[in-house]
């Protein structure tokens, strides 16, 4: 499947101004293109300072205010994920601070190194993963439009406008199911036990073993998961609706804390993802989704990501 000729062959489905006036991003000028081979993300860092601006922005426009997904619809040549480095330098140092504030008293030893690699990889994991989700969507709605020619993406992108601009008429109800998966689907490494502790074994050999158990503790034991889903929470309707698609369990500690935990719930996943392949083909989503189609096996090409700042 090649995705950059689609415009081409598909005109009346690429409608430019129409997918600006829904919200579609244009490539950002001087953007450079984002080498994400494993060496080059070994010594990954950015210079520039911080965007003070970043986290407040994500409270009105959740991770598209650092990171955005251009269509191949409007720009073929130039279609991917584009990140605003002062955003992500931004995220990089408010995970520190998240980090830190548990962690902090375990660094015996000098580890920026380590801390900078681990706080990196946390932030472009997160924000790489989110937008690939909205990359995923555009590809599922042009493979089903390639194969009988019934637009689909700028129906549904009209669809969740509408959506997303209505207030949520039962507690359960998610207005922009789009992002709240986009969000859920980010957020899943950090409670993935084995993705979790590949990120604490990073400190291994530099910290005295005792303090490598504190490390792993809090991100294996889903405190850094846990963390994370506090900072998304603050998000607007639909981008902090992810929770709905996770088990959620509370437990008391010391001094009468209540901890709460978040683990995958893949029923609950499936449904959703159901329900949005629905969306994309324009049919309304039936009450009993047992014979619905999921359309999210798909395996899209690969696309660029770009740089910007």
């Amino acid at each position: 499947m090649d995705l950059t000729s689609f415009k081409v062959q598909h005109p009346a489905l690429c409608d430019a101004a129409r997918m600006q006036a829904l919200g579609a991003h244009e490539p950002a000028p001087g953007a450079r293109e984002f080498d994400l081979s494993p060496e080059k993300l070994e010594s990954f860092s950015i210079a520039a300072p911080k965007d003070p601006g970043t986290l407040p922005g994500m409270l009105k426009e959740g991770p598209e205010a650092v990171a955005y997904y251009v269509s191949f619809r409007t720009d073929p040549d130039r279609f991917g994920t584009y990140l605003r480095e002062a955003g992500v330098k931004a995220l990089k140092e408010e995970y520190h601070r998240i980090i830190w504030r548990d962690l902090g008293k375990y660094a015996d030893k000098p580890i920026e190194d380590v801390a900078d690699r681990i706080e990196y990889t946390l932030v472009l994991d997160y924000l790489l993963t989110h937008v690939r989700f909205h990359y995923l969507v555009d590809a599922i709605a042009a493979t089903r439009e390639m194969a009988d020619g019934r637009p689909r993406y700028l129906p549904y992108l009209e669809w969740r406008v509408a959506a997303s601009r209505k207030p949520p008429t039962t507690p359960n109800e998610v207005v922009d199911l789009e992002e709240a998966l986009a969000n859920l689907e980010a957020f899943k490494n950090f409670i993935n036990p084995t993705y979790c502790d590949a990120i604490a074994r990073l400190m291994q050999g530099r910290l005295d073993e005792r303090n490598v158990q504190e490390w792993q503790a809090f991100f294996v034991g889903a405190r850094w998961g846990t963390e994370v889903a506090n900072a998304i929470s603050r998000q607007p309707p639909g981008f902090r609706d992810f929770t709905k698609f996770l088990n959620r369990t509370t437990s008391v500690g010391a001094y009468s804390y209540v901890r709460v935990k978040y683990s995958y719930n893949k029923d609950a996943q499936d449904r959703a993802l159901k329900t949005l392949s629905l969306r994309i083909d324009g049919v309304e989503p039936p009450s009993d989704l047992a014979s619905a189609p999921n359309h999210f096996t798909l395996e899209p090409p690969p696309h660029r990501v770009y740089l910007v700042g």
